[in-house]
C-alpha cells in the first residue's frame, strides 16, 4: 500500500510522541523497510531521544517544541521542506540544550551497522563548581576538584573523600550520571554505597551536614546505607521520599515509566508520596506509587528479580515483553520498534547473564514461538 509523504511525516511525529496505534505502527514499519528509509528514520529518532530519554531535560518544554514542529509539518506540502523543519527545529534545540546545560550526550549520529555490545562501567561526574569529568576517559586514580574534594577511583567505583574540603564549599551539591549503556558504583562521604544502573542520576553534597543525610535520585539505584540511628538518610525522587537509618533497598524511578518503585532488601524504610501519605516497608516488600493517581501501596516483591541488575544478571519473572525490551534498550543502547503491537503484552520469564550478547536474550524469547526479532544495526524490530 502506498503512503503519501505527508502521511509518513505525521506517522513519524506520532511515533516520536508515542501516539501510534497498531495499524499506524505497521504502516510506518512497512514504509521504513520497503523504501530504504531506515537511515533517515534512525537519524530523526536519535535526535528525539536526546530530548525525551534523559532526565536532564526536566525543565525543557518538550510539548511546546513538539507542537511547534507538528504545526510546521502539517502546514508543509513539500517533503524536503519537512526534512528542513526537522533539521532546523529539532536538532539545534537538542544540541543547544546539551551545550547550555552541560548534560551527557546519550545519542550521537546515525544508527550504524555495528555489533550490539552490553553496557559497561561508565559515568560522568559534575562538580558543584561546574567542573566535569568523564570517567570513561579519565584513567587517573585520584580526581581533585578545585575545592579539594577528592574522588578516588578504583576500577568501576568512586569514593568521595571530604576530609580536605574547604569549609566554604562543603555542602554544595555534586552529581554523577550514568548514560544509557553505563553503570557505576559510588561510595558517599558518610560511607553509604550506591550502585547506579544505566540512564541514572545521583545528586549528593560534598559533605553531609545537619540533622539528615539527603540525596536526590532518578533512574535505578541500589543503596546500602551506612547505619546511624541518629542521622537519617533521605532519598528524594520526583514523587517519592524514602527515610532510612541503615538499610539496603532498590529505587526505580525512571521518568518514562508509570510507576515509582522502592524495594526493601533488609532493615526498614519509610516511604512517602507527595500527598503526605506514608507506609513503613518490611523486608521483601515494595512500595509502589502510581504517577497518574499518586496512590501509594505496598506489595510483596521478588527480591532476586529486582536486584538482579546489581548482581550482573537479567531476571524477568513473568514480565511483559515491552517492559523487558525497555530494560534491554537501556543496557545495550539500542532502539526497539514493535511492528506488531499485540506482542507488547506477551509474558515471558528470562534468566541470563547481563554482560552477555543481546542475541542470548532474544533467542530465549524467540524460542517460545511467541515473538520474532530482526536486528539491523542498533535497531531491533519485534514481530
Amino acid at each position: 500500500m502506498h503512503i503519501s509523504e505527508n502521511n509518513i511525516s505525521d506517522l513519524i511525529v506520532r511515533h516520536l510522541k508515542g501516539q501510534l496505534n497498531a495499524e499506524q505502527e505497521k504502516d510506518l514499519q512497512n514504509w521504513i523497510q520497503n523504501s530504504g528509509k531506515q537511515e533517515l528514520f534512525d537519524s530523526i529518532v536519535s535526535k528525539e531521544r536526546m530530548l525525551s530519554k534523559s532526565f536532564a531535560y526536566d525543565e525543557f518544554n518538550q510539548e511546546e517544541a513538539w507542537n511547534k514542529l507538528e504545526k510546521q509539518i502539517k502546514s508543509s506540502l513539500d517533503y524536503k521542506k519537512w526534512l528542513a523543519y526537522v533539521a532546523v527545529l529539532l536538532i539545534p534545540m537538542a544540541i543547544g540544550f546539551l551545550l547550555l546545560h552541560k548534560t551527557p550526550e546519550y545519542e550521537v549520529g546515525l544508527a550504524d551497522v555495528q555489533q550490539i555490545e552490553p553496557g559497561s562501567s561508565n559515568a560522568v561526574i559534575y562538580f558543584s563548581n561546574g567542573e566535569v569529568v568523564d570517567l570513561s576517559k579519565d584513567t587517573s586514580g585520584v580526581i581533585r576538584s578545585k575545592e579539594n574534594l577528592l574522588v578516588e577511583r578504583d576500577s568501576n567505583q568512586l569514593k568521595i573523600n571530604d576530609e580536605e574540603l574547604l569549609a566554604g564549599e562543603a555542602y554544595k551539591m555534586n552529581r554523577i550520571v550514568t548514560p544509557i549503556g553505563g553503570e557505576f558504583q559510588v561510595n558517599l562521604p558518610d560511607g553509604t554505597k550506591v550502585w547506579m544502573n544505566a540512564d541514572s542520576y545521583l545528586e549528593f553534597p560534598s559533605k553531609f551536614s545537619g540533622k539528615e543525610r539527603k540525596v536526590i535520585a532518578k533512574g535505578e539505584l541500589y543503596f546500602d546505607v551506612k547505619s546511624n540511628k541518629d542521622w537519617p538518610f533521605i532519598v528524594e525522587t520526583n514523587g517519592m521520599e524514602l527515610k532510612v537509618l541503615g538499610t539496603e533497598f532498590n529505587v526505580r524511578a525512571y521518568d518514562d515509566e508509570a510507576e515509582i518503585l522502592s524495594t526493601l532488601v533488609e532493615g526498614s524504610v519509610k516511604v512517602k508520596n507527595t500527598r503526605g501519605e506514608q507506609i513503613l516497608l518490611s523486608p521483601g516488600h515494595q512500595a509502589v506509587i502510581d504517577k497518574g493517581t499518586n496512590s501509594l501501596k505496598s506489595v510483596v516483591a521478588n527480591i532476586e528479580e529486582v536486584t538482579a541488575w546489581k548482581n550482573g544478571q537479567f531476571i524477568f519473572d513473568s514480565r511483559r515483553l515491552e517492559n523487558i525490551m525497555y530494560d534491554l534498550a537501556r543496557w545495550y543502547d539500542i532502539k526497539v520498534f514493535f511492528a506488531n503491537s499485540t506482542v507488547k503484552d506477551k509474558i515471558f520469564s528470562v534468566d541470563v547473564q547481563r554482560y552477555g550478547q543481546i542475541e542470548d536474550v532474544l533467542s530465549l524469547i524467540e524460542g517460545t514461538g511467541d515473538a520474532k526479532f530482526t536486528i539491523k544495526g542498533k535497531v531491533i524490530t519485534v514481530e
